[in-house]
């Protein structure tokens, strides 16, 4: 029954995801929607990561990266048909991973991080020394449009691309839910809380690590490519700072650890940028400030202020105390 409960919201979920673009008409507003479901995928593969494993892995805009020209060189390249060019960008990202992993075999916190940013920063150079199979600084132009028959995505205000990225987010809900209950999420926990206590009760850090590891990567492969061909476009900036510094503000605003935090989170910082899109560098002190607020309000973000609300709800309240008993005083 309780397995059953915990399940009960998510055709909720889906029905709000189907109604979004019907109740948000405006084509910058189902842009908006588009970029909500896309950083939504993007945040929850890193958070897998940097929140549940407690891994400081900045190798995730790199998988996002390799993920949108791997669709970009298959879909302009060799022909092949775009809806095959999402799941093989997955897949190149997790074989990249085995790569970006290999610091975290050796190194700990903070020496991770910049372990695995470099790995970022090194795609940038491999996209630029490969030109002619990349494009160079140029990058690659004239991906086609994704299309069902002769339905084309973009039509009605790219209505299908939302569709495409709200059934994407969904699936990844669902797979980080069932992942972070599962034995392996319960090992994941365990290892960044108390890696001794953890690998000393048998858990092997090496083995866990590597398979979320992998998993992030490929999510973010296919958030790559789903991004690629939205744009009918790809250079050397998905691999940016500002992707990075997007999704971490994400992830932090959201809550760090938690399963639906990252989407909160993606909602937020999307609808913030966009209200400053033309701040300057005000968008960002804003942010950051938001940011800010909410950690020092509650350490685990917006989804630590929901849950705490809502166990304060659930929490039965004490039973009011009984009224004293009455004596009555004998008349003389």
């Amino acid at each position: 029954m309780t397995n059953l409960r915990s399940w009960a919201g998510w055709p909720v979920y889906a029905t709000v995801l189907v109604a979004l673009p019907l109740v948000f008409t405006d084509p910058h507003a189902r842009l908006l929607l588009i970029l909500f479901t896309m950083y939504g995928v993007l945040a929850m593969s890193w958070n897998l990561t940097l929140g549940f494993a407690g891994i400081f892995n900045f190798a995730q805009i790199g998988f996002f990266g390799i993920g949108a020209y791997t669709t970009g060189i298959l879909a302009t390249r060799t022909g092949i048909d775009p809806w095959l060019a999402l799941p093989i960008s997955g897949f190149s990202a997790l074989l990249a991973s085995l790569v970006a992993f290999l610091p975290v075999l050796r190194l700990r916190g903070i020496y991770v991080g910049l372990a695995t940013y470099v790995f970022s920063q090194l795609c940038i150079y491999l996209v630029l020394g490969q030109a002619g199979l990349t494009g160079g600084s140029n990058g690659i132009v004239g991906i086609p449009r994704l299309s069902l028959g002769d339905v084309n995505l973009r039509a009605d205000g790219r209505i299908g691309y939302y569709f495409l990225g709200a059934a994407l987010l969904f699936a990844v809900t669902v797979l980080v839910r069932v992942l972070t209950r599962s034995t392996l999420g319960m090992s994941l926990l365990a290892l960044r809380d108390n890696e001794a206590l953890a690998t000393s009760r048998g858990v092997s850090r090496v083995r866990q690590h590597l398979i979320v590891f992998m998993v992030g990567a490929a999510v973010a492969g296919v958030a790559g490519s789903f991004n690629a061909f939205l744009n009918g476009v790809v250079s050397t900036d998905v691999f940016g700072f500002g992707y990075l510094t997007l999704l971490l503000s994400m992830i932090f605003l959201g809550g760090s650890g938690s399963v639906y935090g990252p989407i909160v989170g993606a909602v937020v910082v999307t609808l913030v940028s966009d209200v400053l899109q033309d701040a300057g560098a005000w968008r960002d002190m804003v942010i950051a400030m938001l940011i800010l607020v909410v950690l020092w309000i509650a350490p685990k973000g917006l989804a630590g202020i929901a849950n705490s609300v809502l166990t304060s709800l659930r929490r039965p309240r004490p039973p009011a105390p009984e009224p004293l008993p009455t004596t009555s005083k004998e008349t003389v």
